[in-house]
């Protein structure tokens, strides 16, 4: 099934022609490609047309209706010199495909940088490719273009070396920040000879396709195991390594002799196939994506079993395989343990593990029948954390998703659930001991958390010189702590299925070595108690008794502000153990929030882009602190005492970055030093300013001009649609 990545060399055909032929070539040709009825890339004047935005907007051709004709028309107008793309067969060509409503061209019509995009282009076209950090903010920082946005471009151009980072990429929120940044190259550099190490001699393109898959749930990892040698032919001809590997396939010529069924209808998609030459040399690792014997119900030599190579290592195993042909290679074959314990395939193995939803196929089980699967019926991971920068509502949401947890539904079954609703029913669950809440801090330790001894103070009466007196003792007592507490509560009750939640708040703002201890492994969820790798340990105080373990009806939620701390700072277990939920400042909840004409919603918008630029995306201002604010008075005293403190905080008093944040809209007041309070006035920085924050008491606080003048410089008219001031 080569014909998967027939679109790789087209689309660097494409590119190839443009780089060697220049501007006034694309421009030409992109006049002369049929668009249909889509033609916002001509729309503009000449030199807006840039390969950027050109491969874009050639992707955003991704109906039914337009990429035929599209795709068809390109490759007449451009002369490429190889085989256009199956444009008709939908689950083969899989590319990044912006929806109609992305805004593909790499400007707006005003701000550009034609010179800056094609630099960037004629250096990303080579095989390996060398950019300056500030030629790749700049294209960063185009109105319009983002990081998913660029990188799913630079992918199109050049799918041998780049990977696009968007939503199917693993972590891609915590990705896309630092990319964001000033080192922002280096960091996807990085993010890519990273994610290829963990996939051993596969290209880009295949390392996304396997990517968009399973995030998209159309193909499922399980773990079943199939075997074949390269070398599994009825014809006893050679090695077919290069036919498997160039093809993405895997097939063997039958049987070869009755007493031995090959079970080739027996794989389904998201199966992993291991491939080997021989019984002492690994060739590499697949994914079933289709199996056409089982969609034939039988065997035919021309049925193949397509694959997505995984890992194409080519290496000496640790122990010699037994299989012949093609077989089941279940947990306890030679063949599951030789590739498991060989370390060149190591990191697939552990990649298997983190995305399947099915247990190991036992030895020895019929070919017909399928592995055991694991009952999963959660609709929330067992440990979460809901990150991001103050005041977008993580603690507020830990409410929400505790009575999901507990009453074992869907998040979106709650959405149009009010929030007095809500509340009622997380304080009843908490009264009846279903939830717990804890706050992290710096002297929080694993005494609190999960036992210690603990002094107590007991009084008694004892009789001296004939009289009675009372004495004071102290005594040790072993306490649990409100870990212990409620995961023992819910180990009594797994049988009937009632769920517990442990809320941590500030969860970062704790040392997570030394509060969860041995419990950072007993948390995992394929560690807990009920499922098959259940793991138990021996406290260190309660020794004596019997083991500990964390029941799988036990959730924990935790919540990081990113302003204290970054998430790539955390401990690496915790980062390993939990789901990351990034909260991040949503302007929209202000849509509807006009005060006297001051936008709450843009004026929102406008400062945190403000701060992204000056400092970074994680220490933004969120929607909540608007959220309460019903007049000018209220938003006087919300920037007062929470914003401008906030700034404050952020840019460690650096007034002047403060002011820009503000637009230096009058709230920050710049003054020189007087020099005739000092007698030698030599010593004096004369040039030096001092910043003070305007007097609580000044009426400008409370002038609407002021706060229109932080998104709306010089009070101009709204721009691009945006409400005016007095709906």
């Amino acid at each position: 099934m080569k014909e998967i990545y027939d679109w790789v060399l087209w689309f660097q055909a494409l590119a190839k022609n443009i780089e060697d032929e220049g501007k006034a070539y694309l421009i030409e040709k992109a006049k002369e490609v049929d668009w249909g009825n889509s033609r916002s890339l001509l729309e503009y004047r000449d030199e807006n047309i840039d390969p950027f935005s050109f491969f874009y907007f050639l992707a955003q051709r991704n109906t039914k209706n337009q990429r035929e004709p599209v795709y068809t028309s390109v490759h007449d107008v451009f002369e490429i010199n190889r085989e256009p793309p199956k444009t008709c067969w939908h689950d083969t060509f899989i590319i990044p495909t912006p929806t109609p409503n992305t805004a593909a061209l790499f400007h707006d019509g005003k701000n550009f940088d034609p010179a800056l995009l094609w630099k960037l282009f004629r250096l990303v076209v080579e095989d390996n490719p060398v950019v300056e950090t500030e030629t790749f903010h700049g294209a960063l920082n185009i109105p319009y273009v983002g990081v998913t946005k660029l990188t799913q471009c630079l992918f199109l151009i050049n799918p041998q070396f780049f990977i696009p980072i968007d939503k199917n990429f693993p972590n891609f929120a915590h990705m896309q920040g630092q990319i964001e940044g000033q080192n922002g190259w280096n960091v996807y550099l990085q993010a890519i000879e990273r994610t290829r190490q963990k996939f051993p001699g596969c290209y880009p393109y295949e390392i996304a396709r396997v990517f968009y898959l399973l995030h998209s749930r159309q193909l499922k990892l399980r773990r079943n195991f199939f075997q074949i040698s390269t070398q599994a032919h009825g014809d006893g001809g050679g090695d077919f390594w290069d036919d498997f590997k160039e093809n993405n396939w895997v097939y063997t010529g039958g049987p070869r002799s009755n007493e031995r069924k090959y079970p080739l209808t027996a794989p389904r998609p998201g199966d992993i196939v291991l491939v080997r030459t021989g019984r002492a040399t690994g060739k590499a690792i697949g994914v079933v994506e289709k199996n056409e014997h089982a969609e034939s119900d039988g065997f035919s030599k021309k049925s193949r079993i397509h694959v997505l190579w995984i890992n194409k290592s080519e290496t000496e195993l640790q122990g010699s395989t037994a299989q012949l042909g093609f077989s089941r290679a279940g947990p306890s074959s030679a063949t599951y343990i030789a590739f498991r314990n060989t370390d060149d395939y190591r990191a697939t193995f552990e990649f298997i593990e983190n995305w399947t939803t099915d247990a190991v196929a036992e030895e020895g089980a019929p070919y017909d029948q399928e592995p055991e699967t694991i009952d999963v019926k959660r609709h929330h991971p067992l440990n979460q954390i809901l990150y991001g920068p103050p005041g977008t509502g993580k603690t507020w949401n830990t409410l929400n998703r505790a009575v999901e947890i507990i009453d074992d539904k869907p998040i979106d079954d709650y959405k149009d659930k009010d929030r007095k609703e809500m509340k009622e029913r997380f304080d009843e669950l908490k009264q009846a001991g279903q939830i717990e809440m804890v706050t992290f801090h710096q002297n929080y330790a694993y005494e609190d958390f999960i036992e210690g001894i603990r002094p107590v103070l007991s009084e008694t009466q004892k009789t001296e010189d004939g009289e009675r007196v009372n004495k004071s003792d102290i005594k040790y007592e072993l306490s649990e702590g409100i870990f212990k507490r409620i995961a023992r509560c819910a180990e009594k009750n797994r049988a009937e299925e009632k769920n517990y939640v442990l809320i941590i708040d500030e969860i970062n703002r704790g040392n997570i070595a030394k509060i969860f201890g041995e419990l950072i492994t007993l948390i995992e969820e394929s560690k807990r108690l009920g499922e098959k790798d259940e793991a138990t340990a021996t406290l260190p105080y309660s020794k004596d008794k019997e083991p500990f373990g964390v029941p799988n009806n036990f959730y924990i939620i935790g919540t990081m502000n990113t302003a204290d701390r970054s998430i790539a700072l955390l401990d690496t277990a915790l980062r390993r153990r939990f789901y990351f939920i990034e909260m991040m400042p949503d302007p929209e909840q202000l849509k509807d929030k006009k005060i006297e004409g001051v936008n709450c919603q843009e004026l929102l918008r406008v400062m945190n882009e403000r701060i992204r630029r000056l400092h970074d995306r994680e220490h933004q201002i969120g929607h909540t602190y608007f959220m309460d604010v019903k007049d000018m008075a209220s938003l006087a005293k919300t920037f007062k005492n929470r914003i401008i403190p906030l700034l404050q905080e952020y840019f460690y008093d650096n007034w002047e970055k403060i002011d820009l944040v503000l637009n230096k809209n009058g709230f920050i007041q710049e003054r020189s030093v007087d020099n005739h309070l000092f007698q030698n006035s030599d010593l004096v920085d004369t040039e030096r300013k001092i910043y003070e924050l305007m007097p609580a008491d000044n009426k400008k606080w409370q002038d609407r001009d002021s706060y229109i003048k932080i998104y709306q410089p010089n009070n101009q008219p709204p721009q691009n649609g945006q409400d005016s001031e007095a709906d």
